[in-house]
């Protein structure tokens, strides 16, 4: 099951706040873990299996390092907490490089049982021994898939307890309308911009161009979209996540493009490898392999083959040369130069995403400069630059802040002439036309997944 689909925006999710509204508060998490079952077995059952086996090794593997923990037997710890994670890793790796099939959200509830590994040994929290509690936390329907990565230590005061005031259902609910627009108005239809431009059989200089610039866009609209659905979800059951995306294309380097794409995998990175190898508080070249060591295994998480990890050291480059050699030249650069450069950067990156092998990828990128190129542009790009012009202009308006002024405008309850009630009208009328648009879309569409099920 996915947030897009029609069965879950108007049967399931309904159905499960309902339900959650008007049970007792004791048995709430057990619905929520129900619901959570069958939300993820949906269509593959057989994947479940896999997710309740590491609900089970995690749990157990925990009560076992609380024990120690008890007795202070720091050694033995040391070896459980590395034999567990090991044997986490793994079952991930087995998957991702030798079956080449993964269960859905695999690489996500890993990192999430591994977070909850590392902080018992870091003393960030103490063992969950209500099993419902632990098995909400892995399970959770409105991450379970694809994040966000909430770390155990900041959701555990949320599993024993928590409540879910009426601001929090109607914030929820707005957040998730936004995402759904995001996902099915946006990312879809640059996804079919993206397609129709790559069918040509002949590389163009256009192209290359338009094919980097839709998928890039489309990634981003298609796993933030994604990410606000999530946080609205979790708002309406009490859970306060953060966000997971906050206008990374508005980024001045790429180190401040990684603080604001994929926050919790970023958060994730820095909390238990990052940090536990030293950080920035040991010598340069300490703090060079660091840096190299994280972006390695940001690109192997991220996919199973080298380009994946080209990726890694694409980017994990950008960040020591932006620390170590250009830390002190960016002052007098004018800011708007600054993000084109940084965006320009990241969509190159992502080419390697979307290509098939890094021979295709390095083409493609050639092509951007008319190397290898047949032609300057042909009527298969020319036709999808026409067809998909105003989503081009749309997208890359909704990456800015401008969508965020307009509300304020038209929204703020201190504009001199807007009353409460107007406010409240208005909101609820932009709402309505926006759910009314997402549905004509996903109604009109066929099924599309999300781009980050795949990682």
């Amino acid at each position: 099951m996915v947030f897009s689909s029609v069965y879950f925006v108007f049967i399931f999710l309904p159905l499960t706040v309902l339900l959650y509204t008007v049970v007792p508060q004791k048995i709430r998490n057990l619905l929520l873990v129900a619901a959570s079952i069958i939300f993820y077995a949906w269509g593959s059952p057989s994947n479940l299996l896999f997710l309740l086996f590491s609900c089970a090794f995690n749990y157990l593997a925990g009560l076992q390092m609380d024990l120690l923990i008890t007795r202070n037997d720091r050694r033995s710890l040391k070896i459980v907490t590395i034999t567990t994670a090991a044997a986490d890793i793994l079952i991930l790796a087995l998957f991702k490089y030798v079956v080449h099939t993964m269960p859905l959200g695999l690489s996500f509830y890993t990192f999430m049982v591994l977070s909850y590994i590392f902080d018992l040994y870091q003393g960030r929290a103490r063992a969950e021994k209500n099993i419902l509690r632990f098995l909400l936390y892995v399970t959770f329907f409105a991450k379970v898939t694809s994040g966000p990565i909430e770390q155990f230590a900041s959701m555990q005061p949320m599993l024993a307890s928590r409540t879910v005031k009426r601001t929090d259902l109607i914030s929820g609910l707005q957040l998730f309308l936004i995402g759904l627009f995001k996902k099915v108005l946006l990312a879809d239809n640059l996804g079919a911009a993206f397609a129709a431009v790559t069918a040509s059989t002949s590389r163009t200089v256009l192209g290359s161009w338009l094919a980097m610039i839709f998928y890039s866009l489309q990634l981003y609209y298609d796993f933030s979209g994604y990410s606000d659905m999530a946080i609205g979800i979790a708002s309406m059951f009490g859970f306060r996540f953060g966000k997971n995306f906050d206008h990374p294309y508005l980024s001045k380097t790429i180190a401040e493009f990684w603080r604001r794409w994929h926050i919790s995998l970023g958060n994730w990175f820095k909390q238990y490898v990052y940090f536990p190898m030293g950080g920035s508080r040991v010598p340069p070249l300490r703090i060079f392999l660091n840096l190299l060591t994280v972006w390695i295994l940001t690109g192997i998480w991220h996919g199973n083959t080298l380009g994946f990890v080209v990726w890694g050291l694409y980017h994990g480059a950008f960040v020591i040369l932006e620390r170590f050699v250009f830390r002190d030249h960016f002052d007098g650069i004018p800011v708007f130069v600054r993000i084109l450069v940084t965006d320009l950067i990241a969509f190159i990156g992502w080419v390697f995403f979307y290509s098939p092998a890094i021979g295709d990828a390095l083409g493609t990128i050639g092509g951007l400069v008319g190397i290898g190129a047949a032609a300057a542009a042909d009527n298969t790009s020319l036709f999808a630059l026409r067809g998909y012009l105003l989503i081009l202009i749309a997208a890359f308006a909704g990456a800015t802040e401008l969508p965020l002024k307009v509300r304020d405008l038209l929204f703020s309850v201190r504009h001199p002439a807007m009353s409460g009630t107007v406010k409240t009208a208005l909101t609820t009328a932009f709402f309505v036309i926006l759910t009314l648009c997402s549905v004509a879309c996903m109604l009109g569409s066929t099924y599309s997944s999300f781009l980050y099920f795949k990682f």
